[in-house]
């Protein structure tokens, strides 16, 4: 009774590690079912070892699922369905340019920081966030980063 019950366990990894090549949810269900089987049979014939039976049988449809994952990543069918390219600025994918004529610049606040709002830099407006704290309008800001279209600003100390 033993080899039945190896043998549906086993049957069903490989079905389940099949799945991985040959996608379409019927080797997989037909394996998944076999351990269900292996399951069941394993506990009818040994009862009072159920427990272990069924941690082990767990235990090993996990490692042939993740076996089938690091097997997968490695074959030429899977770098087909995975991206190893990379949007780099460098290469110009860039969703906003970074304006960095911005740095370091002074401006009046038009409407509130609250922590977003618009400043005045010589005569463009800017869509700005304050670091940290709300700033009123009228009030003096300087640019201390710039990053795509993210301009961030703290108030300067009146003097």
């Amino acid at each position: 009774m033993i080899f039945w019950v190896l043998l549906l366990f086993v049957a069903g990894i490989l079905l389940i590690f099949a799945e991985f090549f040959l996608p379409g949810l019927v080797l997989g269900s037909i394996g998944g079912l076999m351990i269900l089987v292996s399951i069941v049979l394993g506990v009818y014939t040994y009862p009072d070892y159920a427990l272990f039976i069924i941690i082990a049988e767990i235990v090993g449809a996990a490692a042939g699922i993740v076996l089938g994952f690091l097997v997968l990543s490695r074959t030429r069918a899977g770098s087909l369905l995975m991206l190893r390219d990379t949007q780099a600025a460098g290469s110009g994918y860039v969703s906003a340019e970074s304006d960095m004529s911005l740095l370091d610049a002074e401006g009046t606040v038009l409407t509130a920081l609250r922590p977003s709002g618009t400043i005045m830099v010589g005569d463009k407006r800017v869509d700005a966030v304050a670091d940290g704290v709300f700033i009123e309008d009228k009030k003096r800001v300087r640019v201390v980063q710039v990053h795509g279209s993210r301009v961030v600003v703290e108030e300067m100390e009146d003097e």
